[in-house]
């Protein structure tokens, strides 16, 4: 099997990220949400959701990293947009969950 194009990581560590909520939803949440969303749109060969523990951050979280494989960027997505510092990883550029999760898969697939 080839490699997704995307690796959604979400951050479902209990000490931190669990606690913290993104529009009524935490990080379990957003890990339920997304993989419904790539199997109803039935994106399984493209798309990848990785459960994982702390991903630094959970300041601006919960917190989701999107790995596009297709270009090689790396997108940040938390509670803040723009320029945040987070231990370990120094300045980032931090995206804004979306309120619709089937947007920020949309939006990180190739030729969106």
């Amino acid at each position: 099997m080839a490699r997704p194009d995307l690796n959604i990581i979400v951050c479902v560590d209990p000490r931190s990220c669990l606690s913290h909520y993104s529009q009524g939803r935490n990080g379990k949440d957003l890990l339920e949400e997304l993989q419904d969303v790539v199997a109803e749109a039935q994106l399984q060969d493209h798309v990848q959701v990785t459960p994982c523990r702390c991903i630094f951050g959970c300041t601006y979280g919960p917190r989701i990293d999107v790995a596009r494989r297709w270009d090689g960027d790396k997108r940040l997505y938390g509670t803040s947009q723009g320029q945040v510092t987070i231990s370990r990883r120094g300045r980032v550029n931090m995206h804004r969950l979306p309120a619709d999760l089937a947007e920020l898969v949309r939006d990180n697939l190739p030729g969106a």
